[in-house]
């Protein structure tokens, strides 16, 4: 069973809509307009890590710790009575389906915990089973203070809050971070995640608050972007030409959100020739002169 190693929640999403993406045009502000940043930005941090390098092997081992408590009864669902978590904390419902299954509801894991996937689309499942589906499981089972998506492992996990950590609250990330939506516009269709900013009036200087995403993944957050420092390809806030390296900026439709991506042109002003504009195809692709 594949959850998400083929095609990723995110880009399920964004998939929905890129049939008829409109063309790119020059960003100007309107209440339309959504925030956005470089794929490639250093500052992207997968939620199946922490930022602090012996953070993120607590991560894994809350994880893993749940997936071999049940990893042995997968096929033999009920035969060991029992099962627990890596907390040592025994599953509410040792009969029910082990971590990674699909399911709908709660009370069809063993553990007790369906994380919902707000947008099951193709081979998606509409959840999975898991160690936690809210980040007060974590708190609850001494694993940590937020729940988030295992990729590899395909179920959840717990995590201690760092950079991109998924959230519900600030109360699950760490200070000073802040828990917000991954791109703004998006609401309940991506998870909300701990970033370093929340508007621009949290960054210092000229920067500009923006979303940094790595769609294969499935993982995100919002940082501070220096001016000039986001290269093609890579999302831009609204009315962000001067984020951009190549100073161009333009606005990408995908109908349910509007993002901006660094390209080469705003117009075929910009071009010898023709200005093609920003599109997705299971990556942002910033305007290119043909």
């Amino acid at each position: 069973m594949q959850i998400l190693s083929k095609r990723s929640l995110f880009a399920a999403a964004l998939l929905l809509s890129a049939a008829s993406i409109a063309c790119a045009k020059p960003l100007e502000s309107t209440s339309t307009s959504f925030s956005g940043s470089s794929l490639s930005s250093p500052t992207t941090v997968s939620s199946d890590s922490d930022t602090d390098g012996d953070s993120s092997d607590d991560d894994t081992d809350s994880s893993t710790g749940s997936s071999s408590g049940t990893s042995g009864s997968s096929g033999t669902s009920g035969s060991s009575g029992s099962s627990s978590s890596g907390s040592g904390v025994t599953d509410p419902n040792p009969d029910g389906l082990p971590n990674g299954a699909e399911c709908t509801s709660p009370e069809e894991c063993q553990t007790g915990n369906c994380y919902v996937i707000p947008l099951p689309l193709g081979d998606l499942p509409s959840g999975v089973c898991g160690i936690c589906d809210e980040d007060q499981d974590c708190v609850d089972a001494g694993l940590g203070i937020a729940c988030a998506i295992d990729v590899e492992g395909e179920q959840t996990k717990c995590t201690d809050g760092g950079l991109g950590s998924f959230c519900q609250s600030d109360a699950a990330c760490k200070e000073p971070l802040f828990c917000t939506e991954m791109i703004d516009g998006v609401g309940e269709l991506l998870p909300m995640t701990c970033g370093t900013c929340r508007t621009d009036d949290d960054c210092l200087g000229s920067a500009r608050c923006t979303p940094s995403v790595d769609v294969v993944a499935y993982s995100g957050n919002k940082y501070c972007a220096e001016l000039g420092s986001v290269a093609n390809d890579g999302l831009c806030p609204s009315g962000g030409d001067a984020t951009c390296v190549s100073g161009h900026c333009t606005l990408l439709d995908l109908n349910f959100l509007t993002v901006g991506v660094c390209g080469e042109c705003s117009s075929d002003d910009d071009c010898p020739g023709t200005c093609k504009p920003a599109e997705y195809s299971d990556d942002f692709l910033g305007s290119i002169c043909e």
